[in-house]
């Protein structure tokens, strides 16, 4: 026995010594000797990791692991990536219907297994982007194995962590293969309009991009693609007043590229499809305000245009940007006063009304509706939204007042983490505490039912209990949001997410832990030991691989410091100039 255990000794220090020398240690050095160990940590967790029966949790485990060592061994952590890639992809027949799709082919919603692929795959992104030419090996295999809709997704799901982490260059480059790989689907635009709120003229370089992308593609009524992609240059082109975060309008190169191809599309339309061309009147009447400003140049085709898209009898007057907003206006109103009159409010009236801000009126709505499940839930709905507006406004005691009524789990995830991440922006010292423990009370008696979605949505796009705990990603981000402001709370709260998980009903063979990670890479800077001991107590196999995974990319950050500035040191020390022995 014992010579067994020698032999299996010898056989990692072996398998050490191999990692060593890929890792240039310092001989002799501490360093050198926890990167060792914190390989073989790894090494153990990838064993253990195996053992998950279900692919799409094996392949999330992967993924964590990928990221913790990174920093120890790129090229390990890119084969568990890879490894973990394929095992997030779907059987061989889904994938043959995937391809087959054409550009401009209608997307179809998601199943709740499909929701979960994409996820994964999100996540093994998320890891693979920090070496560009190794994530677009990715994003080309995910295209050549599932089509041209995988390469558009999973390009602008890059291209929006990429502009996150401040890398603006990369964002561009992201979108623009987004826009390549498909240009009808609606991912990449959604990702510009984000980007937008924060920085305008890097928004308009992309909607410029994106404009000439259309330029060079077909567009069809059949699949809905002329329509979709309509829908987002209106989305792009004329912000709404009320989004938030606040987006400003584009400036004159994204207006004239617009009014171009605006005018330029029409006029092959017209060639072919006169009856379509007088169905896109209202297309060509939006570029009108921005063609007087920014493209005068462009008046006598306008007007050509304009006169051809006419309906036999029908006026040429155009429209002002005031005078179509005003007309938007006074139809919302018009509506308002019609369902108050006649006692039968619109569920899509209603959402109107909150989407604007109008929180008075839809509570005037929802007072018409009979009592039940819809009424309770639309209620709850315009709290969580003025409780956000008024926390936006700096008004806490009025935010905290409206927060303090919701009883579905569903509406409490959605406003208690912003408003604890506010309050402890705040520096109000007695806020955390309050905060904290008034969710953790509502959300240990909350109704967990998910909420029925407004109508048109199919129920399927509401994640079911199985697939999101809501209770458990509440306290988990509770505590990611209140770390930087208390350990004991944070720690408090890091006990309640482990019982919660083990009692969770989510299925974790998804790929889903059903928390936020965040909390054990903030807590095991602080205190490694008391995280280690929380995330050794999940009963399930996954949920504790990706708490240690995280715990150990703590470590591994720390360790490459160490090094850092090691090297750093010895660089000033030869004048500047030298470079660190390996």
């Amino acid at each position: 026995m014992r010579r067994l255990l020698f032999l299996s000794n010898l056989i990692f220090l072996l398998t050490s010594l191999s990692y060593a020398q890929d890792l240039k240690p310092n001989p002799g050095g501490d360093t050198a000797s926890g990167k060792l160990l914190l390989v073989f940590d790894l090494q153990s967790l990838d064993a253990a990791a195996a053992k998950i029966d279900q692919p799409l949790a094996r392949a999330l485990a992967k993924a964590e692991i990928a990221d913790a060592a990174w920093m120890l061994d790129p090229e390990w952590s890119k084969k568990l990536m890879r490894e973990a890639y394929v095992l997030a992809l779907p059987a061989e027949d889904e994938r043959v219907r995937l391809r087959a799709a054409p550009v401009g082919a209608a997307p179809t919603p998601p199943s709740s297994t499909e929701r979960a692929r994409n996820e994964v795959r999100n996540r093994i992104m998320s890891v693979a982007m920090r070496d560009r030419a190794f994530a677009d090996e990715l994003a080309q295999l995910g295209t050549q194995l599932l089509g041209k809709s995988e390469g558009h997704s999973r390009y602008a799901t890059l291209a929006e962590r990429a502009f996150n982490a401040g890398d603006k260059d990369a964002a561009s480059y992201y979108i623009n293969q987004s826009i390549l790989s498909e240009p009808t689907q609606l991912i990449a635009g959604f990702v510009i309009l984000e980007i937008a709120a924060r920085d305008r003229a890097l928004a308009d370089k992309l909607i410029v991009q994106y404009i000439e992308a259309l330029r060079t593609t077909s567009l069809a009524v059949a699949d809905r693609s002329l329509m979709r992609v309509r829908s987002m240059l209106f989305e792009l082109m004329f912000p709404r007043a009320n989004s938030a975060p606040p987006v400003s309008p584009p400036g004159p190169a994204a207006m004239r590229a617009y009014v171009g191809y605006v005018i330029e599309s029409l006029n092959r339309m017209a060639q072919g499809d006169p009856v379509g061309l007088r169905r896109s009147r209202l297309f060509l009447l939006s570029a009108w305000e921005p063609l007087k400003q920014y493209a005068p140049e462009l008046m006598p085709a306008f007007m050509e245009l304009e006169r051809l898209s006419r309906a036999p009898g029908q006026g040429g007057s155009l429209p002002t940007r005031a005078s179509v907003d005003n007309a938007y206006k006074e139809n919302y109103e018009k509506q308002i006063k019609e369902s108050l009159d006649n006692n039968q409010p619109s569920e899509s009236l209603i959402y109107a009304s909150i989407s604007r801000g109008d929180f008075a009126k839809a509570r005037k709505l929802i007072d018409k509706l009979p009592d039940g499940a819809q009424k309770k839930q639309l209620l709850e709905a315009v709290d969580a939204r003025e409780s956000l507006a008024l926390s936006a406004k700096g008004d806490a005691a009025g935010a905290e007042q409206l927060a303090e009524r919701l009883q579905n789990a569903s509406f409490i995830l959605q406003v208690y983490p912003p408003l604890l991440k506010a309050c402890v922006a705040s520096k109000d010292e007695g806020c955390p505490a309050r905060l904290v423990y008034r969710a953790v009370g509502q959300l240990k008696r909350a109704d967990t039912t998910p909420i029925a979605p407004p109508a048109g949505i199919p129920a399927s796009a509401v994640p079911a209990n199985r697939e999101l705990d809501r209770v458990l990603l509440s306290l988990s981000q509770l505590a990611a949001h209140v770390a930087p402001a208390s350990d004991a709370l944070a720690l408090e709260l890091l006990d309640e997410i482990v019982e919660a998980a083990n009692r969770s009903e989510s299925d974790t063979g998804q790929g889903r832990t059903g928390f936020d990670a965040t909390v054990f890479r903030l807590l095991a800077a602080k205190n490694e030991a008391r995280a280690r001991q929380a995330a050794e107590g999940f009963k399930d196999g996954l949920r504790q691989t990706v708490a240690l995974a995280t715990i150990y990319r703590v470590k591994a950050e720390e360790l490459s410091k160490t090094v850092e500035g090691s090297n750093k040191k010895k660089i000033d020390a030869a004048g500047g100039d030298a470079k660190p022995k390996p």
